[in-house]
């Protein structure tokens, strides 16, 4: 559970960089003159923290099988597509169907780069954890010689 919890605080962070380097680029790029709204930093927190506490669904008591592993990532994306969709459009944050489609495109590219770096973050920690442990191992067999 301090794991899954550990997740949940990483991807809120990410979340909220993210939330905020896209808003912040489609302001530069859009919406140049219009200055951003003095609520939108407690919506992108809001978004940070609505965002992050599904990472929940990934907290296994038992090692996942690959199939329960990829439910519920479909499920996670779901649920955070229909909660920061539903957010944006309540804090005006897209209109129409095509902005709602760019919307929902632009939350996929945050949820996959979430994505990739919770994944290369792993691989890293399984990489040192794997070399650690040959330390040991080598250790060990150097002590019964």
């Amino acid at each position: 559970m301090k794991d899954t919890v550990k997740l949940v605080i990483s991807h809120f962070f990410i979340i909220s960089t993210g939330v905020l380097f896209i808003i912040s680029l489609s302001n530069l790029l859009f919406d140049g003159n219009e200055p951003l709204s003095p609520e939108l930093p407690w919506q992108i927190f809001l978004t940070g923290i609505l965002g992050a506490l599904p990472s929940f669904l990934f907290y296994f008591k038992n090692e996942p099988t690959k199939k329960q592993f990829r439910v519920r990532t479909v499920i996670h994306f779901i649920v955070i597509e229909a909660v920061v969709m539903t957010e944006g459009a309540l804090f005006k944050w897209y209109e129409g169907l095509v902005g709602a489609l760019v919307f929902f495109a632009v939350v996929l590219a945050v949820y996959l780069f979430v994505w990739a770096y919770s994944y290369f973050m792993n691989i890293h920690l399984a990489k040192d954890i794997n070399a650690a442990l040959k330390r040991f191992n080598e250790d060990d067999e150097d002590d019964e010689i």
